[in-house]
């Protein structure tokens, strides 16, 4: 009966995900989301603003100042202040978080294939671009009817 809910089943898998890497990570003092900031930083050259966060991962700013915090208290980033805007603040990923991207990309490479495991190279590829299609879809409909796409 659920095996064909494509819904319950993306969020089971993302469940799953989640509390497969936060496990990981835990032994970092970060979690997923914290992770996708790092990620986002090191794509950005190691700093970037708050703006720029929100928008890339698609999370609100609240969100964003909670994970900013959380990984600013371990040591991981910095925070500046940009032209006196909140928004604006400038986020730097400090030496300590540098020293741990390689970690944490190969945390992420292992989560991927392990994902992945048997998998063809084509079957990956077409994968991509179904998962893409579908968060295209979803973002689509929320941006047409007035919903929030954050």
């Amino acid at each position: 009966m659920y095996e064909n809910d494509i819904g319950l089943l993306i969020k089971q898998i993302s469940n799953l995900v989640r509390i497969r890497v936060d496990a990981e990570l835990s032994a970092y003092d970060m979690t997923l989301s914290q992770l996708h900031v790092m990620r986002c930083l090191d794509e950005a050259g190691g700093e970037t603003t708050l703006k720029t966060i929100e928008h890339t991962l698609k999370v609100s700013h609240p969100t964003v100042v909670g994970l900013i915090s959380r990984l600013e208290k371990n040591g991981y980033v910095t925070s500046l202040n940009g032209n006196g805007k909140q928004k604006s603040k400038l986020i730097r990923m400090t030496e300590r978080g540098r020293q741990q991207k390689a970690r944490l990309t190969e945390n992420r490479k292992n989560t991927d294939a392990l994902l992945l495991r048997g998998f063809s190279e084509s079957e990956k590829e077409s994968l991509g671009q179904m998962l893409q299609r579908i968060y295209l879809n979803i973002q689509t409909a929320e941006n047409s009817e007035g919903g929030n796409p954050n």
